[in-house]
């Protein structure tokens, strides 16, 4: 077998038995594609890689860019479903307060594909959209073709070794005695936070945590804490919907260059978290929507009451009367603390249900015996309506702003 591949690699042009492409070059960067295979398996899963060199300062990103760019996106020609691994990122801090998640100097996006290919060669055929950035960024798009023989295994000696780094480079998830779980922490609802804990591995000299890009909120600088048997990360949150942080949610997380039995250890995460319970709730006005709305109903018919509409005023002395408007002025106050508690369609459907209330008061003064009852009725209904409204319009987990 090794004088036939031999014989066959004098006939052959050097660039098909090549286990790279050429470079693709720019002022910035170059970009190839690599097996570790002068000849590859026929069948079963091709590890290949997209190697990146780029100029000093100049840097791509990791799938969670920051707070501007892109990751790379490879597409490739001839192949079924290909896989794009993430190797553990750096943090680089830009002019403006701006921070991005990527690599400089050099790195390897490993790739996974599976083939079934027939015959003795496989073209591979990529097309390549990336970011490369400085302070400026440039965007490039190049295709890259690699063609692989296949055949009895062959590996690379030149790049065998980048792919076997690459992979090792890829976080994987917690075992072997490590775990990592996070919780949303709203105890202080201006100021929320993210917090991921590790136990099983040590925090190394530069470990940091890295979180998926995510609809609800953006991250700040997370600030670790190291424990006896592990580390605490807490990344403040910054809600894109101010004040709405969700009650769960799925976050995504890499924590790098851990150190587990003196072995570097990347870990990576993804779970359906909830918040975190850092106080025993607060049974008041202030925190129960139910409550609230209850106490608005209370005030409302009381103010009815004082204004002879709910049964014959023994006087309508101005006294009575203004007593009356106090009790209106409590009832909007406390719709005023309901607005933080409740979303706004439900703040909505209580003050409908109030002035419902008021309604069947005013035409039951001037309506029959019979109709009087109904109405009686429809008023208690709509009372009891409120607290069940705003119950169903709750602002989960919030803590009311008072």
């Amino acid at each position: 077998m090794k004088v036939s591949l031999l014989i066959l690699a004098l006939f052959v042009p050097l660039q098909a038995w090549a286990a790279a492409s050429e470079w693709a070059e720019n002022a910035e960067s170059r970009v190839r594609l690599v097996t570790p295979w002068q000849v590859a398996p026929q069948s079963g899963e091709l590890r290949m890689g997209l190697h990146f060199k780029l100029a000093p300062e100049w840097h791509v990103y990791w799938k969670n860019s920051g707070d501007a760019g892109f990751p790379p996106v490879v597409v490739f020609q001839n192949l079924g479903e290909t896989e794009l691994l993430w190797p553990a990122p750096e943090r680089f801090e830009l002019p403006g307060d701006l921070v991005a998640f990527g690599y400089e100097d050099e790195v390897v996006y490993p790739v996974r594909a599976k083939v079934d290919a027939q015959g003795d060669r496989l073209r591979l055929v990529a097309d390549v959209d990336y970011l490369v950035c400085k302070v400026d960024c440039i965007p490039y798009r190049y295709t890259l073709t690699l063609d692989q023989p296949l055949g009895s295994p062959v590996p690379d000696t030149a790049t065998a070794p980048l792919i076997d780094r690459a992979w090792a480079s890829v976080p994987t998830p917690p075992g072997q005695g490590v775990t990592t779980t996070a919780a949303l922490d709203v105890s202080r609802p201006a100021a929320p936070f993210l917090e991921v804990r590790v136990e099983g591995a040590r925090p190394g000299p530069d470990s940091q945590v890295f979180l998926e890009s995510h609809e609800a909120f953006d991250t700040g600088k997370p600030i670790p804490q190291a424990t006896d048997d592990g580390v605490i990360y807490r990344v403040p949150l910054k809600p894109r919907e101010e004040g709405k942080v969700p009650f769960t949610t799925t976050v995504g997380w890499t924590v790098t260059r851990l150190v587990q039995d003196g072995k570097p250890l990347n870990l990576e995460s993804r779970q359906q978290i909830g918040r975190k319970e850092t106080e025993a709730p607060r049974v008041s006005f202030s925190s129960n929507p139910v409550l609230t709305a209850g106490l608005a109903v209370v005030s409302a018919l009381l103010a009815l009451g004082l204004w002879g509409l709910l049964f014959p005023a023994a006087s309508d002395g101005y006294g009575r009367m203004l007593l009356g408007f106090v009790a209106a002025a409590a009832t909007v106050g406390l719709l005023y603390l309901l607005s933080r508690q409740v979303r706004p369609e439900g703040l909505a459907a209580v003050e409908l249900a109030l002035l419902a209330m008021g309604l069947c008061a005013w035409l039951r003064r001037r309506s029959g015996r019979t109709l009087r009852i109904g109405l009686l009725v429809a008023l208690l209904g709509c009372a009891l309506a409120a607290p069940w409204l705003a119950e169903r319009n709750r602002i989960p987990g919030e803590i009311a702003q008072v």
